[in-house]
């Protein structure tokens, strides 16, 4: 009974829950997991990019899913950090597989790549770690920007980030459905007119995503059995509403999958995103380029060498990896054992 209270919708079964959080740590970590998989020299290259955002995938689901279960929030900041540094390390592999640094992480024109970039973007902005949009950024922008202006609604949230001299301007929208209102809102100039749009946004949302893998993923099957459900959240229209700074969101609180927990905790905490611009530690990061002191001491390794993880300390230089992978990123080990 405790758990149908605290969990934030209702398809979520506390059965199903207490399944999944294990799974995830053996998908990831265990004997035949991708963590292995990523490290075996017999692994095909190629494969590595299915493992390796596999990861990332999987580390996304299980911070959704902790938030759907009613989990505290505080404890997801430090998830979501660990989900784009996962990231990171799929765009590293991919870069050298395809010999191109301006191929990007999330596709704008994949429907699912493009939801879940835009779920994201708004949790950095709900959870306070606009420290990692530039990392996100960096995941899309390519080279010297190469793929900059790709998507209006992409670049309307990163402007809020770094000013608008620095970013691109375009008019194209990759999505326009149902993403299309959720731009008119970051653009119009009264909150009446924003909630409209938002609210526009939030009755489409679900059903213009159907295309997506994880639509209906609540039902179960001929079995009864359930699968692959871990939460509907649009944070992204919770990150306008922050953004905006509308006050009164309560006509969006009947969109079962409007984060209005997350907003209230945004609010209440907003205090986080200056203490963390303040604090001299906020921007250390997971991962370290060749020849840079390492950041944090601990395993670390690079994809451009199978079987590289080893222990650095802090401070110590980190080594490049000869041959022709290019340059040589060490990326910090999740497993510190």
């Amino acid at each position: 009974m405790e758990f149908q209270k605290r969990r934030r919708q209702q398809f979520l079964g506390e059965t199903y829950y207490r399944d999944q959080l294990p799974r995830f740590e053996d998908v990831i970590h265990g004997d035949d997991g991708l963590e292995v998989g990523l490290r075996a020299r017999e692994t095909q290259r190629g494969l590595h990019l299915s493992l390796a955002s596999g990861v990332g995938f999987e580390l996304f689901n299980r911070l959704t899913l902790r938030y759907t279960a009613g989990e505290l929030i505080e404890p997801l900041r430090s998830e979501l950090e660990q989900v784009i540094a996962a990231y990171e390390r799929y765009g590293e592999l991919l870069w050298s597989f395809r010999k191109d640094r301006n191929e990007v992480v999330f596709e704008f024109t994949s429907i699912d790549d493009y939801c879940q970039l835009m779920q994201l973007i708004g949790l950095c902005f709900l959870l306070h770690r606009r420290d990692l949009l530039p990392r996100l950024a960096a995941l899309q922008d390519g080279v010297d920007g190469t793929n900059g202006g790709c998507d209006v609604i992409y670049e309307e949230f990163m402007i809020h980030v770094v000013g608008p001299e620095k970013r691109y301007q375009t008019d194209h929208a990759c999505q326009i459905r149902p993403y299309e209102n959720l731009f008119y809102a970051l653009t119009e100039d009264t909150p009446a007119k924003q909630l409209k749009e938002l609210d526009l946004f939030l009755k489409h949302w679900y059903k213009d995503l159907a295309g997506t893998g994880w639509h209906d993923s609540h039902k179960p099957d001929e079995n009864g059995n359930q699968g692959g459900y871990y939460g509907y959240w649009s944070f992204e229209a919770g990150a306008a509403v922050l953004l905006l700074g509308i006050e009164d969101d309560s006509s969006l609180h009947k969109y079962l999958y409007y984060p209005k927990d997350l907003v209230a905790w945004a609010r209440e905490h907003a205090k986080l995103t200056q203490a963390d611009a303040a604090s001299p530690g906020h921007a250390l990061r997971l991962r370290c380029e060749a020849n840079q002191p390492c950041p944090k001491a601990g395993f670390w390794f690079t994809p451009a060498r199978a079987n590289s993880r080893q222990r650095f300390e802090a401070g110590q230089v980190m080594p490049e990896v000869g041959g022709d992978y290019g340059a040589t990123l060490w990326q910090w080990d999740e497993v510190q054992e």
